[in-house]
């Protein structure tokens, strides 16, 4: 299970997006959808480890 809480990402004084709270439960299929730059690969990449958040 992957727990995500309050979880927000800034970038240059303009918030991407802030208060996530989401749990991915095992044994079920999530899809992330979104306009272009939306943040749903810097999501990932936070999630991965690759990027640290803002908050969260």
């Amino acid at each position: 299970m992957i727990t995500v809480s309050n979880l927000g990402m800034q970038f240059g004084g303009q918030w991407l997006f802030q208060h996530v709270d989401l749990q991915f439960l095992p044994g079920n299929c999530y899809g992330i959808i979104g306009a272009n730059g939306a943040g749903k690969s810097t999501f990932l990449r936070i999630l991965t480890g690759e990027l640290d958040s803002t908050n969260g």
